[in-house]
């Protein structure tokens, strides 16, 4: 042991008692402190070289020998391993359980349910003596509290010119808060997310193959109603005919949901209920010849109505109260008259309530307007086709979604990049994302923050951009999954994401301050950057015009130039031909009107 205590020669006494005779054996073993030996000391000294080698001259054979590496790679690991396997244990399965009190904290004796029963107990607690004394000392207390408070005004405001702002928190980072897996044994994709309409942690997801002919008959069917709160167990089932495509609650009625299958049906369920069969379903008949794809509810008095996409082309408009048949149907076609298959929809009353935003399997979105009419039929038409110039994906939109808060501007994915367009602007994108290594197969707006949108990968990542910030590249990247990302969706608050992949998994995923937190004028500051970013490329359209017409016209004068010299010798000859028989024309009307002045003359003097 060493201790200042003992750098003298005072001696040192061991002690060992007994439990069973402590006061009546110990025994005693005295050292001097020079028998512990010298103290450690550590302190810090010159460098000592030990041995030094001479270099080799150039040339030399010793230097021959050896070979000259230019990267070198070497792995320290201090860890010691204590296994040579690995091993996984199994899950730890949760369930969650609580308590409620009804009758409150009350003796035993007194049944909280009756209220007589209280109030007699209540009156025997205030007749007692002292009874009078706790409440006096309780009083004392409360009455030192309020004088502190009184003492410093802790709503004192010090900063009334206006010049003090909270500190902006601008960091950037994800955390997962829980995870929702598949009950079933088969692998199927988290195809569609649907959060609860009233903000709370519930969340709608559909489960199926949407690859070729890859899911086989005893696929399983049902699709899940999850809350994040239990993330072990599914909260609802749904059962449909047909493992289902997409799902959407009805943001009016809350516990009506609508649902797309595989087969084309579209179905609606009222979760009030117990059975998880749909409610009514559409005959297949007038259904979807392919699997829908996405839908959506739509603005409409009774609050029932829904619109439904497929890549047959078609956009079917339904009525949950009759679900039999749609109420309406507008088939997309090219100027061709060939049909467009439709891969996503999109659909914000804020955006127009009678716009329709699709994306299309040939890459480029299209505007289809509809406008309903008492007692005649609905005009539908195509407002805007966005592939008048070159700024068309190289693959099928596979998401296209509306800016929250600038409504009039819109972003599509495909290949590999991300595209944001502008109503105005028809022949081009307005801004594209620089490409990346992995093709883009989900994206999605923040609920809060205009200039921050997500998009996902199909190797498992996260991109996140924050056009406030940084235009040229994602200010976070996280990977979630090592299966493809099939879908996102943000929630109400702007605090959270759900994102699905091909695994059946959903990661649910919190956002931080600076992800879901408005910044300083960023409303002002986004719209002056979309604007910028479409008067400059209508400008460069209007170049485009011009150089392509120059073009035009330096053909036209090469055609000209390759023309043989016979045929410029007929077009001079036919020339002086027409000259010739011009003059003559002028001749003869010149003889004309002399004539008629000579008789005219006569006349006179007759």
């Amino acid at each position: 042991r060493k201790s200042r205590a003992f750098r003298g020669r005072r001696p040192l006494q061991l002690r060992a008692v007994s439990t069973r005779a402590m006061s009546l054996l110990y025994f005693s073993n005295t050292r001097e402190r020079k028998d512990f030996g010298k103290p450690v000391v550590f302190h810090d000294s010159k460098n000592l070289l030990l041995q030094s080698f001479p270099a080799e001259p150039t040339g030399s054979e010793s230097e021959k020998q050896w070979v000259q590496k230019r990267y070198s790679t070497i792995e320290i690991d201090c860890t010691p391993e204590y296994a040579q396997h690995t091993a996984d244990t199994g899950n730890l399965v949760q369930k969650p359980e609580g308590c409620l009190f009804v009758n409150g904290a009350w003796p035993k004796k007194i049944k909280g349910g009756e209220v007589t029963e209280r109030q007699r107990y209540l009156q025997r607690l205030m007749a007692d003596k002292s009874y009078g004394d706790q409440v006096k000392k309780i009083c004392e207390t409360a009455g030192t509290s309020i004088k502190q408070n009184n003492t410093i005004n802790l709503y004192e405001q010090y900063f009334n010119d206006g010049g003090f702002f909270p500190v902006e928190d601008t960091t950037m980072s994800t955390d997962t808060i829980c995870v929702l897996k598949d009950p079933s044994d088969e692998k199927r994709h988290a195809n569609s997310l649907c959060w609860h309409p009233d903000g709370s942690g519930k969340i709608a997801i559909s489960y199926s193959v949407m690859q070729f002919q890859k899911m086989s008959d005893a696929t399983p069917v049902k699709s899940y109603i999850w809350d994040i709160r239990h993330p072990n167990e599914p909260d609802f089932e749904i059962t449909p005919q047909s493992p289902l495509c997409c799902l959407q609650f009805n943001p009016k009625t809350h516990d009506h949901l609508a649902g797309g299958m595989y087969n084309g049906v579209v179905g609606f369920w009222d979760i009030r209920k117990e059975s998880s069969r749909p409610v009514s379903s559409s005959n297949i008949e007038f259904s979807h010849r392919d699997p829908v794809f996405d839908m959506r509810y739509v603005s409409s008095r009774s609050g029932t109505e829904c619109v439904s996409v497929s890549t047959d082309g078609q956009l079917l408009w339904w009525d949950t109260r009759k679900l039999e048949k749609p109420i309406d149907k507008f088939t997309i076609t090219n100027e061709d008259k060939e049909i467009l298959g439709i891969t996503s929809l999109e659909y914000l009353t804020e955006g127009g309530p009678t716009k329709y935003l699709v994306g299309t399997e040939q890459g480029f979105p299209v505007l289809v307007e509809r406008k309903a009419k008492k007692d005649q039929p609905s005009e539908k038409k195509i407002k805007a086709i966005f592939n008048q110039g070159h700024g068309g994906h190289f693959s099928a939109s596979r998401a296209i979604k509306r800016n929250p808060v600038h409504t009039s501007f819109f972003c599509t994915v495909g290949d590999w990049c991300t595209k944001i367009w502008s109503e105005e602007n028809l022949k081009s994108p307005i801004m594209i994302t620089s490409y990346s290594k992995a093709y883009l197969s989900s994206t999605c707006w923040s609920t809060i923050r205009p200039g921050v949108f997500f998009t996902g990968k199909t190797d498992g990542t996260m991109d996140i951009w924050d056009i406030y910030s940084k235009q040229s590249e994602a200010v976070f990247s996280v990977k979630l999954s090592e299966s493809p990302i099939t879908n996102m969706v943000a929630h109400k608050s702007g605090t959270m994401l759900a994102v699905g992949a091909e695994d059946g998994v959903t990661s649910i995923v919190s956002l931080s301050k600076g992800l879901s937190t408005i910044q300083r004028d960023e409303k002002d500051v986004v719209l002056e950057i979309f604007e910028r970013e479409k008067k400059r490329e209508s400008k460069l359209d209007k170049m485009r015009i011009i150089e392509r017409k120059a073009r035009e016209r330096e053909a036209k004068k090469k055609l000209r130039a390759s023309k043989p010299k016979a045929a410029e010798d007929n077009g001079e000859a036919a020339k002086e031909k027409s000259i010739k028989v011009a003059d003559e024309h002028w001749e003869d009307m010149l003889k004309m009107l002399q004539a008629r002045a000579e008789r005219a003359e006569k006349k006179a003097a007759n």
